[in-house]
């Protein structure tokens, strides 16, 4: 029995050492299986494919030259990788293209072998784009050719360029555009048969930069962007800081215009867009928001004057907003605190008129250009508080039924008490007087117009005014000829209102429209003539 068991247990020790020098066998056959794949996938397979990539590039496209420094196939991940991507132009092709471009990694994940094979559509669950450094100089053509993407319908689940660096400049003109850290994740791209290179394609997306900065065809312009996240989960854009910057000074910028034309410089801070599809706006410009929120606002804008006036009609501001190209629907846009400098060089001016606006507190209701409202009523507002010169609170409010014919808005303003003096750094340089004593007690304004003129009423209260007129050349307000002249202005000019003993005085607005001039032209020249009417003896009556 004994004898036995001592068998069995032999056999049962020489079955497991069998079975274990079978799998030894078998385990040593895979890994050298494995290591010979290995072997051949990396001195073998790998550079041939990288290198079978780069040729067929290259051949198809002489002017440039694209080098793979190695290709790593994903085995477990059914994918691949590229590593250290170089593209530049070719030194033999076209002069005007240069190009330098670099990619850290390209990575592939997910490809779906099978519906490639048997489909020919190409899906892939992920591709991630690492370090993609760019510098193009590339002639910009009015209407470039769209290339096709693919003969194949392509479908990828996501697609990230993780940190972008990007400069691309024209060489026809002065147009440049460039990139600094930037992330980009696409969702869901799918790219059918035929398609062509489009915005279209970029349905839903992420997006990160530190900054985004581009220069005008002219080269009058730079545009800067700075901190700017926008994430297709919420519909939320940020952005830290934009500006538009002049590249020249006030006189150098206007002298390479030959006719009057504004130089505007502009700073906006903390600006927010909420339940904005970025998507739609580059599909179709379509600006759809509930609300845009502005931090801070800092414009300054001059014009000379003494430059040729161009005689061309400017739409109504109204017509401005239907002639969007794209669908516009923004519920609210809050300005929460801004300052706007305008300076004027008049045509016999010495020196430049300036007026200012600060601590400006501004909201806009309902800008729209929905064609549901050509039925239904619907009004456009703006409501603005400031500071007029920095001295005194001034309110306007205006509003304007949406799609009306002739374009009618109402405006209702206030301005408090000021020094009359403190309107000097315009009224010097643009109407040549100065006034010298005299103080503004209130103001309130109402008026209504349209495509034609406007018409309404003023109350502007005053006291003690008194203005000296200055010569156009020398500046100067004591020569004979000068006091004469502010003799006779001081004759017209009722030096309070209401004159002692009398009722106040009722200013009349009456302004035509001047087709050539914008929205802040029209309000301020109507503005104008209700003052002009409050203070010289000759009012003008209202026509019936």
């Amino acid at each position: 029995m004994k004898i036995t068991d001592e068998r069995s247990t032999n056999q049962f020790i020489n079955i497991i050492y069998f079975w274990m020098k079978l799998f030894l066998k078998i385990f040593l056959g895979i890994v050298t299986l494995l290591l010979l794949l290995i072997f051949l996938t990396n001195v073998v397979i790998e550079p041939w494919i990288g290198k079978k990539i780069s040729t067929e590039f290259n051949e198809k496209h002489p002017e440039y030259k694209l080098e793979i420094d190695k290709v790593h196939l994903l085995l477990f991940a059914s994918g691949i990788e590229l590593k250290n991507i170089k593209l530049v132009s070719n030194s033999e092709s076209d002069s005007l293209l240069s190009m330098n471009e670099k990619i850290a990694s390209i990575q592939v994940k997910g490809i779906r072998i099978a519906k490639a094979i048997f489909k020919k559509d190409i899906d892939i669950r992920e591709v991630i784009i690492s370090n993609l450094s760019m510098k193009r100089k590339v002639p910009f053509k009015k209407k470039p050719r769209t290339p096709k993407l693919s003969t194949l319908n392509i479908k990828i689940g996501t697609l990230l360029f993780n940190r972008i660096n990007m400069q691309i400049e024209n060489t026809l003109n002065a147009k440049a555009f460039s990139v600094k850290e930037g992330v980009l994740k696409v969702y869901n791209l799918q790219v059918e048969k035929q398609d062509t290179l489009s915005r279209r394609i970029f349905k839903q997306f992420d997006f990160e930069a530190e900054e985004l900065l581009s220069v005008s065809n002219d080269s009058m312009y730079s545009y800067k962007a700075s901190g700017i996240i926008y994430s297709v989960t919420t519909k939320t854009l940020a952005v830290d800081s934009f500006s538009i910057h002049p590249n020249y000074k006030d006189y150098d910028f206007t002298s390479r215009h030959q006719f009057e034309t504004d130089r505007i410089e502009a700073t906006l801070n903390a600006i927010s867009f909420h339940d904005f599809s970025a998507a739609d706006y580059f599909k179709s410009r379509s600006i759809v928001s509930s609300s845009i929120r502005i931090g801070q606002l800092d414009l300054n804008a001059f014009r000379d004057k003494r430059k040729k006036f161009r005689h061309v009609n400017k739409p109504a501001f109204q017509d401005m907003i239907y002639n969007y190209p794209g669908h516009l629907d923004i519920d609210s846009i809050d300005l929460i605190s801004g300052n706007v400098t305008y300076i004027e060089h008049a045509f016999e001016a010495n020196e430049p008129g300036r007026i200012s606006f600060n601590e400006i507190n501004a909201k806009i209701y309902n800008l729209t250009n929905d064609t549901i409202y050509k039925t239904e009523s619907a009004f456009f507002k703006i409501k603005c508080e400031a500071m007029l010169m920095g001295k005194s609170k001034m309110t306007i409010s205006l509003k304007g039924r949406l799609f009306d014919k002739d374009n009618t808005f109402s405006v209702r303003g206030t301005l408090s008490g000021m020094d009359a003096s403190e309107m000097n750094p315009m009224l010097a340089e643009n109407a040549f007087i100065y006034v010298t004593s005299g103080r503004i007690d209130a103001m309130n304004f109402g008026f209504t117009a349209n495509n034609t003129k406007a018409s309404g009423k003023m109350s502007f209260l005053y006291h003690g005014m008194d203005v000296a007129v200055k010569n156009k050349r020398t500046d100067d307000t004591t020569a004979i000829k000068e006091r004469f002249k502010s003799v006779i202005a001081n004759l017209k000019l009722m030096n309070s209102n209401p004159m002692p003993g009398q009722v106040a005085r009722e200013g009349i607005i009456d302004t035509e429209r001047d087709p050539e001039r914008f929205l802040f032209q029209y309000c301020s020249k109507s503005i104008q003539s209700g003052i002009k009417t409050s203070l010289v003896k000759n009012k003008r009556k209202r026509k019936e």
